[in-house]
């Protein structure tokens, strides 16, 4: 697709956005929200020191990118991890299928994650026949109604519980409501049985360390840890920009991440996977030796 059709896709999907009320209306607020904390969050903090020594860490990163990630595969290796390299998204998604297919699996969970959304991972995996349920409950409810995320955070923050009431009651057969509680009960039932029902759990990470090796997920719904610690298979996809040199560079990340994106102090959830699981442990991935 040449930028002139991008270019004239974006304005036909603008007019026909723009007469949409509903749509309208949910973007204001969710908008006028999300500016509104994040101004709230920052008010108190030195929020410019603060991005100077994170964008230090980061090009630091960048700068020795090679050697960090060799130092990542090599100490996410030796804590039980099996790490694929990818030069493309074609080659990402067939790496991620072989080792499911390989393994069996038919039904996989999985916490948002914008670069399997990017490389079209879902499509791919269901067009060859296996289930894949998106369990974050705004990319969830996009699922159903069979479109892609409108936003980074909020996938679903251009439908309002109307509509996604009546998407409910259409794609799950259950009654209608619009009472946000009784929506998220609804889902959260669903949801329950399908991660019992997972063989495996697919991520992607906001942050890998070079140091140990590990992952690190920031959430603000359960679902991130049970995508990653019920299934006895756990895949992350992720890019490599999003390598930072120690866990001892984390903290400075725990502070900015949630307030730049949601205008939270901090996300409900902070995970930090290293490896697979250990002996003793009942939930996180298992090695290859262990049983499924």
């Amino acid at each position: 697709m040449n930028h002139t059709s991008v270019t004239s896709n974006f304005r036909d999907n603008a007019i026909v956005a723009l007469k949409d009320n509903a749509l309208r209306a949910a973007m204001r607020k969710a908008t006028d929200t999300f500016i509104a904390m994040r101004l709230n969050a920052v008010a108190d903090i030195p929020v410019e020191d603060w991005k100077d020594k994170a964008s230090f860490v980061r090009t630091r990163a960048l700068d020795n990118l090679p050697a960090y990630l060799e130092e990542f595969a090599e100490n996410a290796t030796r804590a039980g991890a099996v790490v694929h390299r990818a030069k493309d998204a074609h080659s990402a998604r067939e790496a991620v299928f072989h080792i499911l297919k390989d393994r069996g699996v038919a039904n996989i969970v999985k916490a948002k994650s914008m670069v399997t959304e990017e490389i079209g991972l879902n499509d791919y995996l269901i067009s060859r026949g296996m289930s894949v349920v998106e369990t974050d409950l705004g990319e969830y409810i996009v699922q159903l109604a069979g479109e892609p995320p409108s936003h980074i955070l909020g996938p679903a923050l251009h439908k309002n519980r109307q509509q996604i009431g009546r998407l409910f009651e259409e794609e799950l057969g259950v009654a209608y409501t619009e009472d946000p509680e009784e929506l998220i009960g609804i889902a959260r039932r669903i949801l329950r049985q399908k991660f019992f029902e997972a063989q495996a759990g697919i991520s992607g990470a906001n942050f890998v360390t070079a140091d140990s090796g590990s992952i690190v997920l920031f959430t603000n719904e359960g679902n991130g840890r049970t995508v990653t610690t019920l299934p006895p298979l756990h895949i992350a996809v992720l890019s490599i920009e999003k390598i930072i040199p120690s866990l001892s560079d984390l903290p400075i990340f725990i502070r900015l991440l949630p307030r730049s994106a949601s205008g939270q102090i901090l996300s409900a959830y902070m995970s930090i996977i290293t490896g697979t699981r250990k002996p003793g442990e009942l939930t996180g991935a298992k090695t290859n030796s262990q049983p499924y």
